[in-house]
């Protein structure tokens, strides 16, 4: 939308608590009303109305039948190219979209919204050199050793069959019919 880009944005930035900013901006009239103009010549080239030949519809019918829509299709676009062109020029840093609320309206110099949003904290690092790094000593037994090693065995153990009595420790498989009152069940 080249016709609504200009270097007129007028900008204010309000803090608000924590990291929340309020930002008003303030776009030129004139810009919205040329764009809706240029949109609607382009809607009167292709416009299918009864009782009109294919694009030779009035401009005033065009403007009455399309002109609340384009305007508003407008208005959205200016507000979204004007706002990261104000967070830009501002030097913000958004956390998440903004919740716009329009201020003024038609029949002023300028069309002006309120830009809710929060911004990312500021971090300032310290300089690496003037940091101090304490490492922990640590003293690795031996018996510290044979533990986690006993560790390890017992969770990568195979388990084997054995013709003997079961002990703790061994893994089990059971194979019985069950009965309940005499009848036998799945299970």
């Amino acid at each position: 939308m080249a016709t609504t880009q200009t270097d007129t944005l007028d900008v204010s930035v309000k803090g608000r608590k924590g990291l929340e900013r309020q930002m008003t901006v303030r776009v030129p009239t004139d810009e919205i009303e040329r764009e809706v103009d240029t949109r609607l010549k382009k809607v009167g080239r292709t416009a299918r109305l009864k009782g009109f030949r294919p694009g030779k519809v009035p401009p005033r019918i065009v403007r009455q039948r399309y002109g609340g829509q384009i305007r508003n299709e407008v208005v959205s676009d200016v507000i979204r190219s004007s706002y990261a062109r104000a967070v830009q020029q501002e030097q913000l840093n958004p956390a998440g979209g903004p919740q716009i609320e329009p201020i003024s309206a038609d029949g002023e110099d300028h069309f002006s919204y309120r830009a809710t949003f929060e911004v990312f904290p500021e971090i300032k690092l310290k300089p690496a050199e003037s940091l101090t790094v304490e490492i922990p000593k640590v003293e690795v037994l031996e018996s510290d050793v044979d533990e986690m090693l006993e560790t390890i065995r017992e969770q990568r153990a195979e388990w084997l069959p054995v013709d003997r009595k079961s002990a703790a420790g061994d893994r089990v498989v059971v194979d019985f019919n069950g009965t309940v009152g005499g009848e036998p069940f799945e299970g």
